[in-house]
């Protein structure tokens, strides 16, 4: 699972946002915040060819896709809310609980 900071995030969509052929000079990437712009170059996200400049990497253009695509949609959207929800805090009544019968195992 790819996890971005608040800094890495907006870094990494420096380059995705130049891009497939975009390339940073250097003295562009010392306009940056140096703590994410050498995070992206440790986890390989961006990498420097002279002459070019720095690129986004296909390491690094795999985890944006990873990160913008992931889907947080339930497969059941009808099953009650987290336990860490409580509607009577908010005036709500509970929705009742149902009980499923569990069958015997015969041994």
């Amino acid at each position: 699972m790819t996890t971005l900071s608040n800094r890495q995030y907006p870094m990494l969509r420096a380059f995705i946002d130049g891009g497939p052929t975009f390339t940073m000079t250097i003295e562009e990437a010392q306009r940056f915040d140096q703590r994410p712009f050498r995070s992206m170059l440790k986890r390989q996200y961006v990498a420097f060819r002279p002459g070019k400049g720095f690129y986004l990497t296909k390491e690094g253009d795999k985890h944006w896709r990873e990160f913008e695509r992931t889907e947080i949609f339930r497969k059941n959207p009808l099953l009650p809310l987290t336990a860490y929800f409580d509607p009577t805090a908010y005036g709500l009544k509970p929705r009742p609980v149902k009980h499923h019968r569990l069958h015997a195992i015969a041994s």
